[in-house]
């Protein structure tokens, strides 16, 4: 059997889109009598890559049950090559026709170079200049500290990364990118070609610092182009985890290559640059420990299995209040994000922090609060939010991955910066000053301020909340309440106490308070119609409750589960949304709108700006007289099978799985441009 002219070493993980695009462009990349066999390695990928790769024809697969690293991926495949070339080749670059054999006609015309490098472009065509030198003590500083942005190291580092160097005609590079690299085998080490101590960066810097070291040389050359989307499977990582691999392989590297005088001032360099980072609150710089623990040798943790991003989640809403937005979201979002839901620091002291696995890819963390009264006094909010993140970064930390934060607690704040996320939204689901007493709300409209300012995507509740909201950087994109309509069904059990008592009962379900429930309306429409039944649902406060009392046709029940919500509102004739027109609370538009339309139920409400849209849907009234007008004609049509059905449909159009696939689209979006 005739010995291959150029063995392909194609490592993938989690890149199928990618590794198909590499795949098809190999064949037309041969433009002569030039052999090719490929040795694909997949590091435990779960998107499909694996299969893709067995079932495409002439390639070699080696499957790793988990992701054992880059380099050692690199080894296992040159184990078995057989080529007169190795091209190191990852799954995210597409050869150009021709490429291939241009790169293998360079190598025999130049026997006294080691290996050849291709021209880069973009994924639009531009042109990529990735090519380097060796790192030496000063860049390696300019790379890893700020000092690059003052000379000498500026000037150090513009030389490292070979700024303004003529890459138009062939030319010897130091470092060129092992994306795409054709190494002549009989240069090559006869074992393992990359340093495994170094799984995922600067294994092929170390690479070319031993040929160099060996006296042979690298070069690049414009005769053959490939694109490289770059970074395909890296991203997975997130950028702590890409970080720590970065500063463990480059530490390593200078541990390898450079006399010990110099790793300690590189260190200390270091050391002294991530101090003064940390102490302003930048989060993404990478760990004193890292640094020493890569001068060590150690490795970083390499990901494997479960790839998905994590979205945090800091919520203003304990888990267990119910089935609220950030609930139902973060249930949705679970499909493609392993989601951990932060809950606020408590009213009393707690020292334990807690994460329990609440479903599939989802967890509830509950931080401890050092001191009470975090949310009225900002000192302690501080202190309460730096604990919790702290904790919530070390958890994370053991668990690579993307991050993206998702913020409904405006005091949350302190924690932003600190988790390393790539991407912070903040979902408006409410005004939160607005529940809380004059004194205390600057605390929250301050920290409201601050977070939609850092916001990289602003969402709103409600069509009548982005104009009430602080200056965003971007303007607000609504994405308003929804319902389960599987659990708020019309067939389904009802209430035996609801059931028992007299018709026509019109029910509200929510909170009797001042600040949106309009006791007094509900008040004079029970006086004036003794023959109707009010059955209010929810907590209620002792002033909320005061106007109803003595009316003998006004039920309160009191809390009722979530679960039982559906049994009680299935025996209702009409059901109600009572609010205050103030400006406290006319910006929402109320999740149980949906919920009562889910069930077919007659809905009328006052005319909230949010509401006013569905006028033909609902039936919008201000004031008793008009809202008593409006009962009867919603009672009118409580038995028509017509209206119960169009109002069904319309609670079946905005359903939770409906506003998620809504924001996957928007977070989808907004990596796009941030990346």
């Amino acid at each position: 059997m005739r010995r291959p002219d150029v063995s392909v070493l194609l490592v993938s993980w989690n890149t199928v889109r990618e590794t198909r695009a590499c795949l098809e462009s190999i064949p037309e990349a041969v433009d002569d009598d030039l052999t090719v066999e490929v040795i694909a390695v997949d590091n435990g990928s779960r998107d499909g890559s694996a299969e893709l790769l067995a079932s495409w024809p002439d390639v070699l697969l080696l499957r790793n049950e988990t992701n054992r690293g880059y380099a050692a991926a690199v080894n296992q495949a040159f184990a078995c090559a057989q080529g007169r070339f190795i091209l190191l080749l990852n799954s995210d670059v597409r050869l150009h026709p021709g490429a291939l054999s241009a790169l293998a006609r360079f190598l025999r015309e130049r026997p006294d170079v080691a290996g050849v490098a291709p021209a880069f472009v973009d994924a639009n065509g531009h042109a990529q200049s990735p090519y380097l030198r060796l790192p030496t003590l000063r860049s390696a500083i300019a790379a890893a500290t700020g000092l690059r942005r003052f000379p000498p190291f500026r000037h150090a580092y513009r030389a490292y990364l070979m700024e303004g160097e003529d890459f138009t005609r062939p030319r010897p590079v130091p470092q060129p990118p092992a994306s795409c690299l054709l190494l002549r085998r009989s240069v090559l080490p006869t074992r393992r070609l990359l340093d495994e101590r170094l799984p995922v960066y600067f294994n092929d810097v170390l690479l070319a610092w031993g040929l160099a070291a060996a006296g042979h040389q690298l070069w690049m050359t414009p005769d053959a182009t490939v694109t490289h989307t770059g970074g395909s499977s890296t991203r997975l990582l997130g950028t702590l985890a890409r970080t720590r691999h970065h500063v463990r392989g480059l530490a390593r590297y200078l541990r390898l290559t450079m006399p010990a005088p110099k790793v300690v001032l590189f260190v200390l360099a270091v050391v002294l640059d991530q101090t003064f980072r940390r102490l302003a609150g930048r989060a993404r710089t990478p760990r004193i420990r890292d640094l020493i623990a890569g001068l060590r040798g150690e490795q970083a943790p390499i990901p494997g299995g479960d790839v998905r991003p994590w979205l945090v989640m800091l919520s203003a809403c304990p888990w267990s209040t119910g089935e609220q937005r950030q609930h139902a979201l973060a249930r949705e979002l679970t499909s493609d994000h392993r989601v951990l839901y932060v809950e606020p620091p408590g009213r009393r002291a707690r020292w334990r922090f807690t994460v329990r696995r609440m479903g599939p890819s989802l967890w509830r963390a509950t931080p401890p609060a050092v001191l009470p009264f975090s949310r009225h006094v900002p000192p302690a909010n501080w202190l309460n939010r730096w604990v919790a993140a702290v904790l919530l970064r070390r958890w994370l930390d053991r668990r690579p991955g993307t991050r993206l934060l998702w913020v409904d607690d405006e005091l949350a704040r302190p924690i932003v910066r600190r988790l390393g996320a790539e991407l912070m939204v903040y979902d408006a689901v409410d005004l939160n000053w607005t529940f809380t007493r004059v004194w205390n709300r600057w605390h929250l409209r301050r920290g409201l301020r601050a977070t939609v300012r850092h916001a990289d995507l602003v969402l709103a509740s409600s069509p009548a909340l982005p104009a009430r909201l602080p200056p965003a950087r971007r303007r607000p994109i609504v994405v308003p309440n929804a319902c389960d309509p599987t659990r708020f069904s019309p067939e389904g059990p009802v209430a035996m106490w609801m059931a028992s008592l007299p018709a026509p009962r019109l029910c509200y379900a929510g909170r009797v308070d001042t600040r949106a429930f309009d006791a007094e309306l509900i008040a004079a429409l029970a006086r004036q119609r003794p023959d109707w039944t009010f059955v209010l649902c929810g907590d209620s406060t002792p002033a909320g409750r005061a106007p109803l009392a003595g009316l003998p046709n006004v039920h309160l029940a009191g809390r009722i589960h979530f679960d039982d919500v559906p049994a009680v509102l299935r025996g209702a004739d009409v059901c109600l949304i009572p609010y205050r027109l103030s400006p406290l609370v006319d910006y929402v538009q109320p999740k149980k709108l949906y919920e009562y339309l889910a069930l077919g139920k007659p809905v009328v409400a006052t005319p909230l700006p949010a509401l006013r849209s569905l006028a033909d849907l609902i039936h919008l009234a201000q004031g008793p007289h008009e809202f008593e007008k409006a009962i009867e004609k919603a009672l009118l049509e409580a038995s028509s099978p017509t209206a119960a059905t169009a109002r069904v449909e319309a609670a079946r159009r905005n359903t939770w799985r409906v506003r998620a696939d809504q924001v996957r689209r928007l977070l989808a979006a907004e990596r796009g441009r941030s990346g």
